[in-house]
């Protein structure tokens, strides 16, 4: 979103726009899906595709990435060392979502320690933390764009990757930005240090300093204590999502403004941005046009939601790794969220010709169980086995051959909990594999909605033979609520941010 505002804001001066894109690097795309391809990799007829002046609905997928090469050597000490960070990890994960009917955008963040099954041949393993996908070298962006398609069943059109340096260099670039911060706060990680309250000035190093603060604290009013004993944010990562978006309003509204103002200013930023990041290449022949078609949304109505999650109590081992913090997806939420946000995301649900059940507690009784429950529903089982999961508490997972998202989806509306799809060539073309993990409800019958745009619903079924799957509770301040929905630990983070009396804000206009 930052990238496209920002040649929005001189989307005027078309020649040097033009060249400007021309100096963008590339990277490539074969995960991509064409324009032609956006349901679930399955062809949609053109008269079905929300479309307006030859412009069709794209997701974009927004990618930061946490390398630390290109950094200052003072830098490296702030953030780490190249040497010792050597991966490519992915510190923002967001699909930018655009609607050439109401040119509107709207932003979807998957949290980075979301734990989900890897593409095949992803040197980090078959199941890791989503931010592990772009660890792949070169062609690190093409493989979260496949874990991203794959898991969660989002088509991407295209993507966008900044990194540290890029990130610093960009916001430099544009002078800094002014933020205001109602408290005093403070992370020892990041080195975040804003002593009082007030609007501030952040150049490029200070900004990454607020986007990458994960164990943020805040100095309460009328507290004395010095700032190592002041408490922390308790969201962690999900707070910073809030933050980061945010941020992005911020330096994407002055840029704007300094594309209004002080065009050559503007110029300057866009050509020092252009150097900073990387694209397919099929979205760069887009940029110019998309740029043109979108120049005149309102950056601070940009819808933006976050898949709800669930973190798992402790740190995660599984296969005998220690995974570190991670987190459980939550459905039906996460699918409903998503439906929301993009209406025409997933293809329709259809059902499979048959679904072998495995459950991964190691109970052949519990494989047998699942399997009835999914007979009641019509689906055709035929096999039910059990094998220990590698780790514990275990997701349930939906596997669907290549192209046939559409049977997983008609599968997990009967699924509710730790639940997430993956695609496997191992699967028969027509099934479906469902792995019944320790966090799972089967429901008597399919989940039905009402649903707020972009929140997650309302879920209604009959009692399940496990734990009954209730209404998810509307979101409201603090950011998590408790469910009877299995989970984790109880909670379920809100798909809609919540801001914080401590959380940065844009200054006050004067």
């Amino acid at each position: 979103m930052l990238s496209l505002a920002c040649l929005a804001a001189a989307a005027t001066a078309y020649a040097y726009v033009e060249h400007i894109i021309g100096n963008i690097h590339t990277a490539k795309g074969p995960n991509v899906i064409g324009p032609e391809y956006y349901s679930g990799g399955i062809p949609v007829p053109r008269s079905q595709l929300r479309e307006k002046n030859g412009m069709k609905a794209e997701n974009i997928l927004l990618i930061g990435n946490e390398t630390r090469i290109g950094l200052t050597p003072e830098q490296q000490r702030q953030y780490g060392s190249s040497l010792i960070y050597t991966g490519t990890l992915a510190d923002i994960i967001m699909v930018l979502h655009l609607d050439p009917v109401n040119k509107t955008a709207s932003l979807l963040s998957i949290p980075r320690d979301l734990f989900s099954p890897m593409p095949t041949g992803s040197p980090v393993g078959p199941f890791q933390k989503i931010d592990a996908a772009l660890n792949d070298g070169q062609g690190g962006p093409n493989n979260l764009v496949a874990a991203v398609e794959q898991d969660y069943g989002i088509p991407v059109n295209g993507f966008i990757e900044l990194n540290f340096n890029g990130f610093i260099n960009s916001v430099d670039a544009l002078g800094g930005i002014k933020v205001y911060f109602p408290e005093p706060v403070w992370d020892a990680e990041s080195l975040l240090w804003i002593p009082s309250s007030g609007c501030w000035h952040l150049n490029g190093t200070q900004a990454l300093a607020l986007v990458r603060a994960r164990h943020l604290q805040y100095d309460p009013p009328g507290d004395n204590e010095p700032r190592s004993d002041w408490p922390y944010d308790p969201e962690s990562d999900l707070a910073r999502i809030v933050r980061t978006h945010t941020f992005m309003k911020i330096v994407a509204g002055t840029a704007v403004r300094e594309g209004k103002t002080d065009p050559a200013a503007a110029l300057s930023f866009l050509n020092a941005i252009s150097k900073q990041i990387v694209v397919n290449q099929a979205l760069k022949g887009q940029l110019l046009s998309l740029v043109t078609y979108y120049r005149h949304v309102d950056i601070d109505n940009v819808a933006e939601k976050t898949l709800p999650v669930s973190g798992v109590p402790n740190s995660y081992y599984y296969g005998g790794y220690a995974i570190g913090s991670v987190l459980f997806p939550v459905q039906p939420a996460d699918n409903e969220v998503i439906r929301a946000w993009d209406p025409q995301v997933f293809p329709k649900a259809v059902p499979p010709v048959s679904v072998s059940v495995v459950s991964l507690t190691g109970s052949s009784y519990a494989a047998e169980e699942a399997g009835a429950e999914l007979s009641t529903h019509g689906l055709k089982v035929t096999s039910e086995t059990a094998v220990y999961s590698p780790g514990t508490p275990s997701e349930t997972l939906v596997l669907y051959p290549p192209h046939e998202l559409a049977h997983a989806l008609y599968v997990m509306k009967y699924l509710s909990g730790a639940v997430m799809m993956q695609q496997s060539t191992a699967v028969a073309a027509g099934t479906v594999q469902v792995d019944v993990g320790s966090l799972v409800s089967i429901s008597v019958k399919a989940t039905t909605t009402s649903t707020a745009p972009g929140e997650a619903s309302k879920a209604s079924t009959a009692p399940a033979s496990t734990t009954t799957a209730s209404a998810l509770p509307a979101r409201a301040h603090p950011s998590t609520t408790t469910t009877t929905v299995p989970t984790p630990n109880g909670v379920v983070s809100s798909a809609s941010d919540q801001e914080e009396p401590w959380d940065p804000r844009a200054c006050p206009a004067h």
